[in-house]
């Protein structure tokens, strides 16, 4: 965000002028225009929505303090900012030798949220001026694309022995780091379960028979950090509110279940067994990496390549010959 010094007002186009803007758009193929008149006003024509181009009509009389010609041109600039959801920030040129005076100019929404714009005039005499709604930046709301989830969140996790006719509302914990996966869970708990929420207006919110069809959610995942994810369905659990709920069932991941004794090297998994910091020396363990997906969209505890990870503990007596 940076200081602005000018204020907006609010206000409609003409008719004419309307049409005007909405042609040149259906032209340029763009979704919306985002027009920033001379009059302190400015409009959304069309829907801002992830994946589809906003133009910027932006009219160079708004910053005026900057200006000086040199060589029979401008010396002067205005650049245009934007971020979505708090992002990067990103320009684009918006007047002077930027871009021509009063040019349009366009890009693509490559995330849905909250949509910020504010500009700036420079001169090569050092001059610089704000357009950015007194430093609030101006503001819009970029729908999800068609086919995304409208909010996918609450990841949680239960291992317990209660039951509720399913998943306890009572045994869910918030996730917060590692899950532990212990040989109690494995011998005493009913259920061992991640679950998270969608909501999708129209699909999540009533009892919906097509749900399946509408919400692709798999998960993926893998042992250890390197190698390739595997990918499977997850299965709906239960409406909450308007929101669907599902549930990975976490022993469908273990990747060392024990349910025989190893005796011969070659039989030992494919990948490296830990050893836990415990004084008996008795276990060993195995970190499963995992992800979600919903309709192509990724679900991760903190930004783009992060994981969820389980840890998976059983006895070393089961994989002696694993184990150097």
């Amino acid at each position: 965000m940076v200081a602005g010094a000018l204020a907006l007002a609010g206000g409609c186009a003409p008719a004419d002028e309307a049409d005007d803007v909405e042609s040149s758009e259906s032209a340029l193929g763009a979704s919306a225009t985002i027009t920033f008149d001379a009059g302190w006003r400015h409009r959304v024509t069309g829907d801002l929505q992830k994946g589809k181009k906003v133009r910027v009509v932006y009219d160079a009389g708004r910053l005026t303090t900057c200006r000086g010609d040199i060589q029979g041109g401008p010396g002067w600039s205005i650049t245009g900012y934007w971020r979505v959801g708090g992002g990067p920030v990103r320009s684009f040129g918006a007047g002077g030798l930027a871009a021509a005076s009063g040019a349009d100019q366009g890009f693509t929404l490559d995330a849905s949220g909250d949509l910020e714009l504010w500009f700036q005039n420079t001169s090569r005499w050092g001059c610089s001026a704000y357009d950015s709604n007194l430093g609030q930046n101006y503001r819009f709301v970029v729908a999800p694309a068609a086919h995304e989830p409208g909010w996918v969140g609450d990841v949680r996790y239960a291992i317990d022995r209660a039951t509720c006719g399913g998943i306890c509302d009572g045994s869910l914990r918030p996730v917060t780091g590692e899950i532990p996966y212990d040989t109690w869970a494995r011998q005493r708990a009913a259920v061992r379960a991640v679950t998270f929420e969608v909501w999708k207006e129209g699909v999540t919110d009533r009892d919906n028979p097509d749900l399946w069809r509408q919400l692709d959610v798999q998960v993926h995942a893998r042992v250890g950090a390197s190698g390739a994810f595997t990918s499977s369905w997850v299965s709906f659990d239960k409406r909450v509110g308007n929101n669907a709920r599902y549930a990975i069932d976490l022993r469908a991941l273990d990747p060392i279940p024990g349910h025989f004794t190893i005796q011969d090297a070659n039989d030992c998994p494919a990948f490296e067994l830990g050893v836990p910091a415990d004084p008996s020396g008795a276990y060993v363990d195995a970190v499963v990496e995992l992800f979600v997906t919903v309709n192509g969209v990724e679900v991760r505890p903190s930004g783009p390549g992060s994981v969820f990870r389980v840890r998976y503990t059983n006895y070393k007596s089961l994989y002696a010959p694993c184990v150097p």
